[in-house]
């Protein structure tokens, strides 16, 4: 069957761009969980035009939500999350809820993102060991970098000067540290996304990570890289 008789609420987009250009841009915004238009236009600038967001939004294909002064960001509905799942994409790692004050930092982290494309990325939340009870460690997000059988797994950091920034990022630092040396980091968490997002485990020995820190400061911290954050 064909896409337009079979999402025929979409047969509009035919003469515009292709039903596959449309389910990259949707499954691109359903990983990185908030996007403006100003975000999504450079992606594909046929379909993220603003007239063409706001059909979608009337089509239950994305909910608009306006956190954020003079911005309205855009996030898939569970209508899109069954249509990417009909059409072969990996959603077991999407973000169901979408829940927050203010979309200002997660704005900033879809900025940071979509600049290191290509990737795979979700959201880890870790407990503290060893008895893994408090919630402990929450980065900005996890991405895997791919080629053929080999990953690499960087973890992201979006930082904003705040009072006690040392303190703050010293023991950020200290936690990833713990992270490295827990391993349970490699035999349970790595086991359980490995399978979720369906990469080969890797053995022991190769098994690594580090971190990638945006924001307005330097440091020489082994694992580490720093960027200068460039805006939403």
């Amino acid at each position: 069957m064909r896409k337009a008789e079979l999402y025929a609420d979409l047969g509009w987009i035919e003469n515009k761009f292709t039903f596959n250009q449309l389910f990259e841009l949707f499954y691109t915004l359903a990983q990185v969980r908030y996007a403006t238009q100003k975000q999504l236009q450079p992606l594909n600038h046929r379909v993220a035009t603003k007239k063409n967001l706001v059909k979608f939004v009337e089509l239950d294909y994305l909910n608009a939500v306006s956190l954020v002064k003079n911005e309205t960001a855009f996030y898939i509905t569970e209508k899109t999350r069954k249509i990417l799942t009909n059409e072969g994409f990996n959603v077991k790692v999407l973000q169901k809820d979408f829940t927050g004050q203010t979309l200002i930092h997660p704005l900033k982290i879809t900025s940071c993102l979509l600049n290191l494309q290509p990737w795979i990325v979700f959201y880890p939340q870790f407990k503290e060991p060893p008895n893994y009870g408090a919630d402990w460690l929450k980065p900005d997000a996890c991405l895997i970098f791919k080629k053929d059988k080999a990953y690499k797994i960087q973890f992201l950091e979006v930082e904003e000067e705040k009072p006690d920034w040392e303190n703050y990022l010293l023991n950020k630092k200290e936690k990833y540290e713990q992270l490295a040396r827990d391993k349970n980091l490699y035999y349970l968490w790595w086991k359980y996304w490995a399978d979720k997002l369906e990469l080969p485990m890797c053995k022991e020995k190769d098994f690594c990570f580090s971190v990638l820190c945006f924001g307005n400061i330097k440091r020489e911290w082994e694992g580490w890289k720093f960027n200068e954050f460039a805006g939403i």
